[in-house]
């Protein structure tokens, strides 16, 4: 049996957390869940769990993203290289 001090203890391990980012040389503090997983995150305060079709719709979303963004930094990759070409005449 556990007393009531061990018990709360062992229910603030998973809470809301503030994490710090910086945008635009500002700080902004950001609440996040530190449940462990995926499919948790904070509405009005409090830790909600992600629907399943919600969290497929991200998944595919993700994965459409990174294969737009892999092509286009593929792209840019060429034309840095083309220009780095251009400058030191190798």
């Amino acid at each position: 049996m556990l007393t009531f001090g061990e018990f709360c203890d062992e229910s603030l391990d998973e809470a809301i957390r503030m994490k710090r980012r910086v945008r635009k040389g500002k700080i902004q503090r950001a609440k996040v869940s530190s449940k462990k997983g995926k499919g948790w995150t904070v509405k009005n305060g409090r830790e909600v769990r992600i629907s399943p079709t919600e969290l497929k719709k991200m998944s595919i979303r993700n994965t459409r993203s990174a294969r737009k963004s892999k092509g286009k930094r593929s792209m840019a990759n060429v034309k840095r290289q083309r220009s780095m070409n251009k400058r030191t005449g190798i």
